[in-house]
């Protein structure tokens, strides 16, 4: 029954707009009015965001149901995510590699192609999985022996991480029907599937962790088994909605290697660029560690409250990708640069009073998680930090988003990994190794967000992203 509510229900929203778009060589009073604009850009936003909104939820309750535990349940799935994180370096080069083909496709209204470069991709993805899945398996105990572990914590981590490398073909293969609805402008169809299976994991996971009506006590392998369960049913809900005779995109048994070379030349790049964010992120950690527990505790307090900031920024960095590659495949370069504009405009606004919001109320909203003032102290700093950056981190989302849309990742590659490693990372090294205090490394976070913001925006307005590119 639920599965054919959601059919009936996606089946109208499944074929996107297929309304003419003019030239690019008409005038700019052919512009679709703001209204039009606005339900387009929100339309693909809002479901993304809240998408992401269910992902940071999901993890949430997994670590609340650990803390029911123990600590060392808690420290085992953390570092077990830590290492899943690495993998989405393979994920950003398959989702945008996608999204970049198929949207510029859906813009110049080329659905044959459109539908070959999905197929491709879901073949190549599927290839993939193989060899990344050996990797898994291989490189997790090495990764679990880095870091440093209590022995229960260590064995927890184990168990958990040898059923947890099974969901990794389903994260892959459901990257890639994302990914193609989401360049078609359907961000709502996986949003609606979110919503299901994300009820359903909370609950299976309370029934496999704790033993609940009837069903034995599973503790960390029954939230194992839960999550790896739910990846394979949300795969197969949307795989499933890809047979519909209405869908814009179904798979086909075919390849094309110009696609899949043309996704890894766009895709790469990008992969590269989170490898580099990452790893980054665990250079920062690894700095405010030689500050001791307590600063390193109200970092990461101010960084998951900060996390919930990350939900529309990632909303709009989708639409724009989107909204990007299909305004291109029209020919509309005036119509790209405008749509551009007019979220970098709502999105700033938006983004600013949550930054003010979180400044103001940076106490209350840490006094959640801890009482401790020294922690408390540090994590208000911290969210002053990025607070007050919230408009400049905006404009990165969405330039990077746009930029990719374009399919010119190598450019977003170096202006992210160049400004991080070069106005972030290593001045943190020099001001620890001189001894300033901890505000100093987060006057850093807020100082590079303003300078990486002025280099996208800077490049963005020289117009690389107008010269023509090729797909096919």
């Amino acid at each position: 029954m639920i599965l054919k509510t959601l059919k009936r229900l996606i089946a109208m929203l499944q074929t996107p707009s297929q309304a003419p778009i003019p030239n690019q060589h008409m005038p700019h009073t052919d512009m679709p009015p703001l209204a039009q604009k606005l339900k387009k850009i929100f339309t693909i936003a809002l479901p993304s965001g809240a998408n992401s909104f269910l992902d940071i939820f999901v993890i949430a309750i997994s670590m609340f149901f650990m803390g029911k535990l123990s600590d060392a349940h808690i420290v085992a799935v953390g570092v077990s995510l830590n290492f899943f994180m690495l993998f989405y370096t393979f994920n950003a080069i398959l989702y945008i590699g996608t999204n970049a083909q198929i949207s510029r496709f859906f813009g110049a209204k080329d659905r044959d192609n459109a539908i070959l470069v999905f197929s491709t991709l879901t073949c190549g993805a599927f290839l993939a999985c193989i060899p990344i899945l050996g990797l898994g398996f291989y490189s997790y105990r090495y990764f679990l022996d880095w870091i440093t572990l209590s022995a229960n914590a260590r064995e927890l981590a184990d168990t958990y991480l040898q059923i947890m490398i099974y969901s990794l073909p389903a994260m892959f293969l459901k990257n890639i029907v994302i990914s193609a609805l989401a360049a078609i402008g359907d961000t709502l169809t996986p949003f609606m599937i979110r919503i299901f299976t994300t009820s359903f994991c909370v609950l299976l996971n309370y029934i496999l962790i704790f033993g609940a009506f009837g069903f034995p006590r599973l503790e960390i392998i029954g939230a194992a088994y839960a999550n790896v369960g739910i990846a394979y049913l949300e795969l197969a809900i949307l795989l499933a909605l890809m047979f519909l005779p209405k869908a814009y995109l179904h798979f086909e048994l075919r390849f094309c290697y110009r696609f899949f070379a043309n996704a890894l030349r766009i895709g790469i790049p990008a992969g590269l660029e989170r490898l580099l964010t990452l790893f980054s992120l665990v250079l920062t950690t690894k700095f405010l560690s030689e500050y001791g527990d307590s600063v390193l505790a109200g970092a990461q307090i101010g960084s998951r409250i900060e996390a919930f900031s990350f939900m529309p920024g990632f909303g709009f960095m989708v639409a724009a990708m989107a909204l990007m590659g299909q305004s291109l495949g029209a020919n509309r370069i005036d119509l790209a640069s405008d749509f551009i504009a007019t979220i970098l405009k709502i999105a700033s606004i938006l983004m600013g009073v949550l930054g003010i919001l979180m400044a103001i109320f940076a106490h209350d909203f840490s006094s959640i998680f801890t009482t401790e003032s020294e922690v408390l102290h540090i994590s208000r700093l911290y969210l002053l930090a990025v607070g007050f950056s919230q408009v400049p981190l905006i404009v990165i989302f969405v330039l990077d988003g746009a930029l990719r849309g374009a399919g010119i990742t190598k450019i977003s590659l170096w202006i992210n990994a160049g400004s991080i490693w070069t106005f972030r990372i290593l001045p943190m090294w020099l001001l620890i190794h001189f001894g300033f205090g901890v505000a100093w490394i987060f006057l850093m976070i807020f100082l590079e967000t303003y300078i990486r913001a002025g280099i996208f925006w800077l490049v963005f307005q020289r117009g690389a992203w107008k010269q023509p590119r090729r797909l096919v």
